[in-house]
């Protein structure tokens, strides 16, 4: 019986550090390099590994240094203020992303603007139900464009950010402060989106 215990004891020291080596080995890294159209770096940018977004931003230099065991097939930045951009990944340590201000709106407000209270809500779902009428959000963040009622069974609209056709994943990215405007389309309005839009459309523009 000793001798079990011995021979278990040998068995553990020898193979998990083995293990953990392969697990080592399996682990990635990869640095994210994100720039604008003028070659400068843009700190706060969201990533998203496969429309997954990840739990930090860039820094201030506008570098992004992630470790991942599952290799992304596309890879992702979002910045309010100027667009996303998405690459296919093909390896690599390093790669650069430059988001292009093509669908920048402006990020000058109007003399006659009038602030929102956006301060008031954490996130783009309090920002929906507290502010945009037509627009039910559920308490697992579900949302629906009010009396619009599904065939397929779907009912989740189309939402447009700043001119892109965007995932929730990106949606929730948007800070409420950042929201210029928010238009509600359904029915004929949604047309133009083709069966995109069978659900409605949502489209928001940031400042």
């Amino acid at each position: 019986m000793k001798k079990s215990y011995v021979l278990i004891f040998l068995l553990g020291v020898f193979l998990f550090p083995f293990q953990s080596e392969i697990n080592a080995q399996d682990e990635k890294k990869l640095t994210i390099v994100v720039k604008d159209a003028q070659n400068k770096p843009i700190p706060g940018a969201v990533i998203l590994f496969d429309n997954v977004r990840l739990k930090r931003w860039t820094n201030k230099k506008g570098v992004f240094k992630a470790k991942f065991t599952e290799t992304p097939k596309e890879i992702s930045a979002f910045y309010p203020k100027i667009g996303i951009s998405k690459i296919a990944y093909n390896g690599g340590s390093k790669v650069e992303i430059v988001i292009k201000d093509g669908n920048d709106l402006g990020l000058n407000r109007g003399p006659n603007s009038k602030g929102i209270k956006a301060m008031q809500f954490r996130n783009i779902y309090d920002y929906l139900r507290g502010q945009v009428p037509g627009v039910n959000v559920g308490q697992n963040n579900q949302i629906n464009i009010r009396g619009f009622n599904s065939i397929n069974g779907s009912t989740t609209p189309l939402f447009v950010l700043n001119s892109n056709a965007v995932d929730q994943v990106v949606l929730e990215t948007v800070v409420p402060t950042t929201i210029r405007s928010v238009v509600i389309l359904k029915g004929p309005e949604a047309s133009k989106y083709g069966s995109r839009g069978a659900n409605g459309v949502i489209e928001i523009n940031t400042f």
